[in-house]
């Protein structure tokens, strides 16, 4: 080998080195954490999600404990507004989904008085969420991106994408430290 091919086979190797560990250092995911609406079953959220380009193999944990679940509740664009002037209106997130807001809750409102004369008052469903647990890869060790874990830019985009279902309450991600 002439020096050139040398020169050109170690700069190569290090390239190669160099992009191995700036990947390392990228915020991967593991999984996804899906919150689902009421009756949700699985064969729906299944179909859901193949509807996705997720790059990884994956597992479903349908209606999963791994997370306290939230409780919604649907409210028309043009009663919102009204809600949020009554003292003992609450809301933990607040989501809009075309012409409707989503409002999660915390289990702390649930036997909350008041809030259910708020409901009762304005005609509201309180439901519980469906909780799925998706986890990336085929439960191999070490985190391999495109193997049992995906780089967080990817994870945003699907993100992203999923919570336009009209189904899919809110996605959160599984992130593992570089």
């Amino acid at each position: 080998m002439n020096n050139i091919s040398k020169a050109v086979v170690v700069f190569i190797v290090f390239l190669t080195f160099l992009i191995l560990m700036m990947q390392s250092q990228e915020i991967k995911v593991a999984g996804f954490l899906i919150q689902f609406e009421n009756e949700t079953t699985e064969p729906e959220a299944k179909a859901i999600l193949e509807n996705y380009n997720i790059p990884v193999n994956y597992t479903i944990n349908y209606n999963s404990n791994i997370s306290r679940g939230m409780y919604y509740i649907k409210v028309d664009e043009d009663k919102i507004n009204e809600l949020r002037k009554d003292e003992n209106w609450t809301s933990v997130v607040e989501l809009k989904k075309g012409n409707y807001n989503i409002n999660m809750l915390s289990e702390e409102f649930v036997p909350d008085e008041n809030f259910h004369t708020i409901l009762e008052k304005n005609n509201l469903q309180l439901k519980k969420a469906i909780v799925c647990y998706i986890r990336f890869g085929d439960g191999s060790h070490g985190w391999v991106v495109g193997k049992n874990c995906i780089l967080e830019k990817d994870a945003i985009r699907i993100k992203n994408e999923l919570e336009t279902n009209e189904k899919v309450l809110i996605v959160g991600l599984d992130d593992i430290e570089g």
